[in-house]
């Protein structure tokens, strides 16, 4: 689904970690973890093709990353990061219904067919009621909770999500994460997440993948326990 080979991520030349070998799975939901500025953010962007890998390949269905066109590429890749920025004017709808645009086009030629999919999008995240409300009107919650949507709305092979329980409360938190497993076992779609919520990545995702000191890894929970992987986590 998503899969990296002797990755090398970083900026203006400069790797952050030793290359990357790592496959994600259908239906599967990984943590990314790791401390601030370790370069969690850096590999989301890097493996969506928004920054240039430095070395290596990266391959979203089979298919080499730099071989997509941008359209087809935003028909099985998805990369979401919360913003407290939110456009001006712009409904709730409107603007879960830009995740129909790589198959409707940036013209207002949207079937019945995206209405539903929005509609659907909507719904799963417990905003039915939200679609004629301003995105910019918002809490940060609940703007979170549309960004995803618009992700769903999408309807990807892979999702790539930076930190999007930052602005969550904790039943809210609990609520994405499940989200995040129902549609990875009902969609088949493999998801990565970054996030520095502990609890919530044991809980929820079957792996993690720690970018440490020079170093990514990836482990089942026991055994990134046993390999001293999550040691930074208890603030020693």
């Amino acid at each position: 689904m998503l899969k990296c080979e002797n990755l090398c991520f970083g900026y203006g030349g400069s790797g952050f970690a030793a290359p990357l070998n790592f496959e994600l799975q259908p239906g599967e939901v990984v943590a990314l973890m790791g401390r601030n500025g370790s370069g969690k953010s850096t590999l989301l962007k890097t493996l969506c093709g928004r920054i240039p890998a430095l070395g290596g390949t990266i391959k979203v269905c089979g298919t080499c990353l730099n071989s997509l066109k941008t359209m087809d590429l935003a028909k099985l890749i998805a990369y979401i990061s919360i913003s407290k920025a939110a456009p001006d004017r712009m409904t709730v709808r409107e603007f879960v219904g830009l995740g129909r645009m790589p198959y409707s086009g940036f013209l207002d030629g949207r079937t019945a067919e995206d209405v539903k999919i929005v509609d659907e999008s909507l719904e799963l995240l417990e905003l039915s009621g939200f679609g004629d409300r301003y995105v910019c009107e918002l809490s940060d919650g609940e703007r979170s909770r549309v960004y995803l949507a618009m992700a769903l709305a999408q309807q990807v092979k892979v999702l790539l999500l930076d930190e999007p329980n930052a602005f969550l409360d904790i039943p809210w938190s609990h609520q994405l994460f499940r989200t995040l497993r129902t549609i990875a076992a009902e969609r088949g779609v493999g998801i990565l997440v970054s996030t520095h919520s502990l609890d919530f990545a044991e809980k929820y995702c079957q792996r993690v993948m720690v970018v440490g000191d020079r170093s990514v890894s990836v482990e089942n929970w026991e055994g990134a326990r046993a390999g001293g992987l999550l040691d930074w986590t208890k603030g020693e």
